[in-house]
């Protein structure tokens, strides 16, 4: 029986995609790296002149890393939401699973790690730049992207972003992202009514007061027991919702 994973078979899908997206890549390159220059340079206009501190830059990379990764999970199935092109793309010499394995891999880890990669090299080519005109370019690095929350919750945090689209780009076959959105911003509001009317339930002892609640949702406020429950049920439903995006892009294909 032939196995349904074959390292030739997945890297010609590589090489497919790429030949495909070879023009849009290089566009969201240069757009990338045209992107954080003028909005440095936009910062560093403001007082103190000629700054850009390592906070823009970080703002700059976390809209970079989600937004961006939500725009690109939110088509990672679009080849398949019409008659044409899910024939055309299902008909090729590999397994639906190598199929997915290459639109997961590409969505989850090579567009961080190529948008961090980019995002770098355009540090280094601004820092140039500033010296040049007597400014300060204070590079936002590695160590800055994971130390507050860690590498663990740094990474949590986008895979858990990542199943959310990559589950409404399965579900969804026209405007994934946007209908994903909604989807992400009702479910939150739900799960909030629903954490206020338990804390109510089982801390107020029925007594509802003037009391002024300030509900911070930080790591510092989740310890022990309460905390590592937390983390579980997010990599548990993270898991949940590519397992059940992996079904739904398996039936397209029957």
């Amino acid at each position: 029986m032939e196995s349904k994973f074959n390292i030739r078979r997945i890297g010609l899908l590589f090489k497919y995609e790429l030949a495909l997206l070879q023009h849009p890549i290089t566009v969201g390159i240069i757009g990338i790296v045209v992107f954080i220059l003028a909005i440095s340079a936009l910062a560093s206009s403001i007082e103190p002149w000629g700054i850009v501190n390592k906070n823009t830059l970080g703002s700059i990379y976390g809209l970079m890393l989600m937004l961006g990764g939500a725009v690109i999970s939110s088509y990672s199935f679009h080849r398949v939401s019409t008659k044409g092109g899910a024939l055309n793309y299902l008909s090729l010499p590999a397994s639906r699973e190598e199929k997915f394995l290459v639109t997961f891999v590409s969505t989850a880890i090579i567009y961080p790690l190529g948008l961090t990669v980019v995002f770098i090299l355009t540090e280094f080519l601004a820092t140039g730049i500033w010296m040049i005109i007597g400014g300060n370019f204070i590079m936002f690095t590695l160590s800055d992207m994971v130390e507050q929350e860690g590498l663990a919750e740094f990474m949590g945090s986008y895979l858990f972003m990542h199943a959310f689209y990559f589950l409404g780009a399965a579900l969804f076959k026209k405007y994934a992202f946007l209908k994903t959105t909604v989807s992400f911003f009702a479910v939150s509001f739900v799960l909030w009514i629903l954490g206020v009317a338990l804390f109510f339930a089982f801390f107020s002892n029925g007594q509802f007061d003037n009391t002024s609640f300030d509900y911070q949702f930080d790591s510092t406020s989740l310890e022990g027991t309460i905390k590592y429950i937390v983390r579980t049920g997010a990599v548990a439903v993270t898991i949940a919702m590519w397992g059940i995006a992996f079904l739904k892009f398996k039936r397209k294909e029957v």
